[in-house]
């Protein structure tokens, strides 16, 4: 019997190949469209895949394992449906996909994606992971971030993005005439990515000042109330539409007004897990990385009050809290040393929404991510018996989830 040894995935992204086309996968419409512009400031040409779709599903089931969770999936679809195009050539390509280390699956994407583009006839395509931190069993010496370059832009970018699809999400389902807010939310994005590629990403909080006026001016249907329901879960189902099944698209065509958590907090959780981190033994901090980390979750801080300041603006404005309240809140469900998924920052925001008068919750959530099957669905009846009144839904969303199906459920919910 003839046996070879095994090689693993041989293209690498050397120094060489900086000058190379990057596909990544698309991930939100409020933030995807700004990527591009933000990779720029460091030298790269990144270029968004198609919005994910049902091609993106078919083809990463034909060429990944149908056993990984929902994202990862639709994360492989998208490259390989792109590349299959014909619009790049190979030997001038490079893909790239975040990476968040830790326990969530999103860390084992490089070799899931690997395996696909091996499977599909690309293995020579070298594949980046992109973490702001240590990358995890992935060599590539020709890609490095360059902070200092984009720091201050991907911040402005995220917070600017998140207010938009805030401001998006309750202007569109009181609009008078249908599209207007699309028009202008895509509007702002497309100013927003030309002042990210002119190096001007410090004017985006200006930007969002003529944006909060732009939304205040939509005319709105003024005679009728609107239900509010909480969309939270797992980050890429939550903000990705086909991702969630358009179930955010749905509820607005019901006249329901969809609120999603801050992206912002999402990263900030990072501050409280060190903290949490260090007090339990699992990381050792000196006193000059958590002095450091401090004044970082500082910064952060200030510049989402600097945006929250000026979505005061706004006619459908709610108050944040900052992360530090976020997870006192959540201390009263779950222990902070649950960091799987999203961890307690679950329990942190169906708080959040209650505060906002907020009862009826929807949690999304990808079939095959047990970290938020195991954190979310095990705290149901903590959440239920520390917030009276709260209706919550666990949605568990795949390739095979007829929309119907959930959409039944929601209807459940809305007339609960």
């Amino acid at each position: 019997m003839q046996t070879t040894d095994y090689k693993g995935y041989e293209a690498v992204f050397g120094k060489e190949d900086r000058g190379k086309t990057v596909l990544i996968p698309w991930f939100t419409d409020f933030l995807s469209p700004m990527i591009p512009a933000i990779a720029s400031l460091a030298g790269y040409t990144f270029v968004n895949c198609p919005k994910t779709s049902k091609k993106s599903a078919d083809v990463g089931l034909m060429y990944g394992n149908n056993e990984v969770c929902y994202p990862a999936t639709l994360v492989l679809g998208d490259l390989i449906a792109e590349i299959q195009t014909g619009r790049y050539p190979l030997d001038q390509l490079a893909v790239a996909i975040t990476q968040t280390g830790g326990q969530c699956r999103a860390t084992n994407y490089i070799a899931h994606i690997k395996n696909g583009l091996k499977n599909a006839g690309y293995g020579q395509i070298p594949v980046i992971a992109i973490a702001f931190g240590g990358v995890h069993n992935n060599r590539q010496p020709g890609f490095r971030l360059p902070l200092r370059k984009i720091f201050h832009a991907a911040l402005n970018g995220l917070l600017f993005g998140d207010a938009m699809g805030t401001l998006l999400n309750a202007s569109v389902v009181r609009e008078r005439n249908k599209g207007d807010s699309k028009q202008v939310f895509d509007a702002y994005l497309y100013r927003a990515e030309q002042l990210i590629r002119a190096k001007q990403a410090k004017q985006l909080p200006n930007l969002l000042e003529e944006a909060v006026d732009d939304f205040n001016r939509i005319e709105v249907i003024e005679d009728r109330t609107y239900e509010r329901i909480g969309l939270l879960g797992e980050i890429f189902v939550k903000y990705n539409s086909y991702g969630q099944a358009h179930l955010t698209q749905w509820l607005q065509d019901q006249g329901v007004e969809v609120v999603l958590p801050s992206m912002g907090s999402f990263f900030m959780q990072m501050f409280v897990n060190a903290r949490v981190n260090a007090r339990n033994g699992l990381e050792h901090t000196g006193w000059i990385k958590r002095a450091g980390l401090a004044g970082l979750c500082r910064y952060f801080d200030s510049k989402m009050i600097r945006f929250d300041r000026i979505m005061q603006c706004s006619r459908y404005y709610t108050a944040r809290e900052d992360i530090a309240a976020i997870a006192r809140d959540a201390e009263q469900v779950i222990d902070l040393s649950h960091q799987f998924g999203e961890g307690w920052l679950i329990a942190g925001e169906v708080a959040q929404f209650v505060k906002k008068g907020i009862y009826r919750v929807v949690c999304v959530q990808p079939f095959g991510c047990i970290a938020n099957h195991v954190v979310a669905k095990g705290i149901e009846r903590r959440l239920k018996r520390e917030h009276p009144g709260l209706s919550l839904l666990f949605l568990d969303i795949d390739g095979g989830m007829a929309a119907v199906n959930l959409q039944n459920r929601l209807k459940f919910l809305l007339t609960d």
